[in-house]
């Protein structure tokens, strides 16, 4: 569960002392824990509640367990390409005609299951085809569902599907909760599988312009299948091309109905609310969608790495090194341990990595880490850099090894430990400052680790690691067997091996 530090070394550095910036965090955390308010819908939807501040507004987030994790090779990106879908309307909202329109896509799709699939369609049919297209056209307001949206005042209407998850989210006033309750649960209720096609074709092109044509989305995604050869963290969220290609309307209908019941999904909402009287509304507004039944949850353990694995694209591009080790994630010990060591090892300015690769020696130009591709399975610690002028790959692999193995041998440095702490809590302080921070931290602690207060939990673990925690955990995770090494060669043409 690594928190991203966003925040400067300099605003670090100028706080009086670590155990300000804790005091601040703790006293915040304790009072966020006496006053959230969880209730189970008649349905068996879960709610998180929140009443806080004097702004008359509110975030609404609707997370739903369901993500790349949950997705067969074959259909790999549905449960992304369903999130573009749920952006086009409501069965009444979007279209003039909803009785014609329903017949409609339902001709569309009939035309598709008349072939194999990834099959050119006869004349007939494709006349057809366009002929329905063309009066679907003459019915359909997609700009619609926005528009109802916009004029009551939504601010940062967004949503995203990980390998985990898929998250709506809005910032409204309160006077549209209502409104709110009845859009989303309507959303859940009625799917429209409008404008598929065409969705489907842009999301090919997403796909092209981030990971295809991408020199770091492409090593990325070759880097999983590399790291991972059974757990389906290996399969990109985005989709296989080959398999958005395929996907029909009809499978996505399908993939919504069995994971979009309410026993696999968590509201949350945080702001100036009623509690009372919010879980009345939503009680009658999303208690409304069948309890259906939840889903299990994928079971394919990852086999243990025993030897370093490696993956090369060579492209006309700047060299690029990615290191990504295998870790386990929270609740398991050892995550908030490594989580620590990885900021005091990368995640600042004043970190070894970046000193001496990027200040000292300029062998890269940049150096980030993260956690990924996912947190609620065993995943990977991973860092990333871009390499300097003619600088190989294997001269900053030889000093990235070089610094990590002195990082092991030698004693901790308390400043440092002592700043990673600083900036985790700062990074919670921030978090607690935005609405819409909260409510979608506290859906998904709540969706993937068990309960709502794991992210207190993790807090509180994070905060007491020791000196010795982090050489532990960084003997232990931080070796050769454990890794795989995914690397971005210049060449004057594209390619990977």
């Amino acid at each position: 569960m690594r928190v991203k530090t966003i925040l400067f070394v300099l605003l670090l550095l100028a706080l009086p002392s670590a155990g300000f910036a804790l005091d601040e965090s703790a006293t915040a955390l304790s009072e966020l824990a006496a006053k959230v308010k969880q209730v189970t819908l008649s349905n068996g939807m879960r709610v998180l509640l929140y009443n806080r501040g004097d702004a008359p507004v509110f975030a609404g987030v609707v997370a739903t367990r369901v993500g790349g994790v949950d997705e067969a090779v074959g259909e790999t990106g549905i449960s992304h390409l369903l999130e573009h879908m749920a952006f086009k309307g409501t069965r009444t909202i979007g279209t003039t005609d909803p009785v014609l329109e329903e017949k409609l896509l339902a001709e569309l799709e009939a035309i598709v299951n008349l072939y194999p699939k990834g099959a050119t369609f006869n004349q007939d049919d494709q006349a057809r085809w366009n002929q329905i297209q063309e009066e679907l056209s003459k019915i359909w307001q997609m700009s619609e569902f926005d528009r109802h949206y916009e004029v009551r005042g939504q601010k940062g209407m967004n949503a995203y599907t990980s390998k985990d998850l898929t998250v709506y989210m809005v910032n409204l006033p309160i006077s549209s909760f209502e409104f709110w309750c009845r859009m989303e649960s309507e959303r859940l209720l009625h799917p429209v599988m409008r404008q598929f096609y065409k969705e489907r074709d842009v999301v090919m092109e997403e796909r092209r312009m981030r990971f295809d044509d991408d020199p770091s989305g492409k090593l990325y995604e070759l880097l999983l299948g590399t790291a991972f050869t059974a757990h389906p963290y290996r399969n990109p969220v985005i989709g296989y091309a080959e398999d958005v290609s395929r996907l029909t309307a009809s499978e996505v209908a399908a993939f919504h109905r069995k994971y979009y019941v309410p026993s696999n999904i968590v509201l949350s909402v945080i702001g100036k609310i009623d509690i009372n009287s919010s879980v009345k509304m939503l009680e009658s507004y999303f208690g409304r969608v069948p309890a259906g039944t939840r889903p299990e949850l994928p079971s394919v353990v990852e086999p243990a790495q025993e030897q370093e694995r490696t993956v090369t694209v060579d492209l006309p591009a700047a060299r690029r090194v990615y290191v990504a080790y295998h870790k386990p994630t929270f609740p398991h010990k050892d995550d908030p341990a490594i989580s620590l060591m990885m900021e005091m090892l990368a995640g600042s300015k004043l970190s070894p990595l970046y000193q001496q690769l990027v200040e000292q020696k300029r062998i890269a130009s940049s150096l980030e880490v993260d956690e990924a591709p996912g947190v609620a399975y065993p995943n990977l610690t991973l860092t990333a850099a871009e390499l300097r002028g003619d600088h190989s790959t294997r001269q900053y692999l030889s000093e990235h090894d070089r610094i990590i193995e002195e990082f092991k041998s030698t004693p901790v440095d308390l400043e440092l430990l002592s700043i990673a702490k600083r900036s985790i809590a700062m990074e919670y302080l921030s978090g607690l400052d935005s609405n819409m921070s909260l409510a979608t931290d506290l859906a998904t602690a709540e969706q993937l680790f068990g309960g709502w207060r794991a992210t207190l939990d993790w807090y509180e673990q994070a905060m007491a690691v020791s000196a010795e925690d982090v050489t532990r955990v960084a003997r232990q995770y931080l070796t050769r067997s454990n890794r795989t090494v995914g690397t971005v060669e210049k060449s004057t043409k594209g390619g990977s091996k």
